[in-house]
């Protein structure tokens, strides 16, 4: 079992989850080497409803790219 959270709905992310995601976010406008960020980790199911708005986002592509 993983100690991971889903960012979006909050439960634990089980290892059969192998399309589950990393997720870094970062100032856009700071360009350092030693840029803040904060991660976050999010299923592959919520990944995919909720950054898909627009950009077909897809945690296979991930997966398999091309």
């Amino acid at each position: 079992m993983s100690d991971y959270a889903c960012w979006f709905c909050k439960e634990t992310i089980e290892e059969h989850d192998v399309k589950a995601v990393y997720i870094r976010v970062t100032n856009l406008w700071f360009v350092e080497n030693l840029q803040p960020s904060q991660e976050f980790q999010a299923h592959s199911e919520c990944a995919k409803r909720n950054l898909s708005a627009g950009y077909k986002f897809d945690p296979d592509d991930l997966m398999n790219p091309q």
